[in-house]
């Protein structure tokens, strides 16, 4: 734990003026999770100036010394979370309701950009590399059991990641798209994410649903 914390403490160092955000999680160990929930990147930053201290965001990310990941996150967007956040929390609801409750939430690139596509531009360049070597080295310190992925960006970067060939999404509540990648289950979703959200909304809730029932039978092995 304590190398874990010091390798993370050096990748969220500050980074055109935020900090990196490389997960929310209730754990006070990160190194607990079994299960990953991941997208492509965060919109909205952790600005450095609002957040204060470096401390005080490992503190958060830790849960520890009276912050938290979520109090953090709430401050940091004035309690206006997205609507990628609040479909994410729907979910982790749905597998906490199956039991499946070491959860930790995260991106293929955890650095915070507007819209994914502005990870391109120039000025982005060294927080999408910085975003993607914190996403790695979670994988491979945490090598969770269970791993979903939401939307064909993260998809593909996850594939390219994992060196593995992913599917395209599930097109039906009951098209459920798993497989085993080294020893862990990787389960494709569309966005959680609007707009892409909106073409599967309707019958979203009743695959996410069935989704965490799988998942927490997997785990109950």
């Amino acid at each position: 734990m304590r190398q874990f914390e010091q390798t993370i403490s050096q990748l969220t160092k500050p980074l055109n003026g935020q900090y990196p955000r490389p997960w929310i999680t209730k754990l006070t160990n990160p190194l607990d999770a079994d299960v990953f929930i991941v997208g492509k990147n965060q919109r909205n930053g952790y600005d450095c100036r609002c957040l204060g201290s470096h401390e005080r965001h490992l503190d958060a990310l830790f849960n520890r010394n009276g912050e938290n990941c979520r109090q953090m996150y709430d401050e940091m967007t004035a309690g206006k979370a997205s609507r990628t956040r609040k479909n994410t929390d729907r979910f982790v609801q749905m597998l906490e309701g199956k039991g499946v409750d070491k959860i930790l939430e995260t991106n293929v690139i955890c650095y915070s950009t507007p819209m994914s596509a502005d990870l391109k531009l120039t000025e982005n360049i060294g927080g999408s590399k910085r975003g993607e070597e914190i996403f790695r080295y979670l994988l491979s310190q945490i090598r969770p059991k269970l791993l979903v992925v939401h939307g064909a960006g993260s998809t593909k970067t996850l594939a390219k990641i994992l060196g593995a060939v992913l599917g395209g999404g599930p097109q039906s509540p009951d098209d459920l798209q798993t497989q085993d990648v080294g020893g862990t289950l990787v389960a494709v979703i569309p966005s959680l994410a609007p707009p892409a959200y909106n073409k599967w909304s309707r019958w979203s809730d009743e695959h996410l649903s069935r989704l965490a029932a799988k998942l927490a039978g997997h785990l109950a092995r």
